[in-house]
């Protein structure tokens, strides 16, 4: 899989997760994929970024389990939106090497 295919990959994901009510704010494709140095075996890192997460474990299980529908490799990483703008260090990461899912 190349980085265009990942990124249409998650595309399709996030809408289908916005035609199903997640109330989603942004959706950043960030890891190997955006960065480039992917290989077969590569995960597709999904930052999910909430208006209001209230139990990120459960969220996390939820979207999970739909990424059968999609592609097994899909690795979906809820956080709220409150703890992106706070620039931690993961965030800064997302930031600095993601790209954001349209």
């Amino acid at each position: 899989m190349d980085k265009e295919s990942a990124l249409e990959l998650a595309s399709k994901y996030i809408s289908y997760l916005k035609e199903n009510n997640y109330d989603i704010v942004k959706a950043i494709l960030f890891g190997s994929f955006a960065k480039g140095d992917f290989d077969n075996d590569s995960d597709i890192d999904i930052a999910v970024i909430f208006k209001n997460l209230d139990d990120k474990f459960k969220t996390q299980v939820k979207l999970f389990m739909l990424t059968p529908k999609f592609d097994t490799r899909i690795e979906p990483h809820p956080i709220d939106i409150n703890d992106f703008n706070h620039n931690n260090q993961f965030a800064h990461e997302i930031i600095k090497y993601g790209i954001e899912i349209t």
